[in-house]
């Protein structure tokens, strides 16, 4: 009983704040009623209080992230298995947090259906070529700036020749 009167009174004195901090390695964007106003980068910030003023701020530094265990086709007939691992930061924070609903579904949705897409086209010596990761970081990077992210690198945590048996069920 005691915590949720604590909750209370904390969520009262939210309600009165009016600055906002951002810390070195965020950016966010402020919004006035429902309307965009300006990006912020780190500092304090003086904002309008009982919710007129809303800053919403993400982590702007390279992180990675994996993509999971995938499979394909290449050109030449031959059933692959592969694990992408994507390192990325934001570097339109506006599109980035207007624009899409959650970063890294933006970049699960950007690189998986292109990291697929090369691998697809290609055969599996053209796979092992050296320049590969490089192919698949440009592609990946192309798609990922529409969404006001920059792909950094592209790694292939693993990749082989695999056995793919799909069931059907009706």
């Amino acid at each position: 009983m005691l915590d949720k009167l604590i909750e209370f009174l904390i969520s009262c004195v939210e309600l009165f704040k009016f600055w906002q901090v951002l810390d070195p390695y965020e950016e966010g964007v402020q919004i006035r009623l429902g309307k965009f106003r300006r990006i912020l980068g780190s500092g304090l910030y003086w904002v309008l209080p009982f919710g007129i003023d809303r800053c919403v701020t993400h982590n702007v530094c390279p992180t990675t992230h994996s993509l999971g265990d995938e499979s394909s086709t290449t050109k030449d007939g031959k059933s692959i298995g592969f694990t992408a691992v994507v390192t990325y930061q934001i570097r339109d924070i506006r599109k980035a947090m207007l624009d899409i609903e959650d970063v890294t579904h933006a970049v699960r949705d950007a690189c998986s259906g292109e990291i697929g897409r090369v691998l697809r086209d290609s055969t599996w010596a053209e796979i092992l070529a050296p320049d590969m990761l490089d192919k698949l970081t440009l592609a990946c990077r192309k798609r990922g700036w529409k969404y006001g992210i920059e792909i950094m690198s592209t790694q292939m945590a693993g990749i082989s020749l695999a056995r793919s048996i799909r069931l059907m069920q009706k």
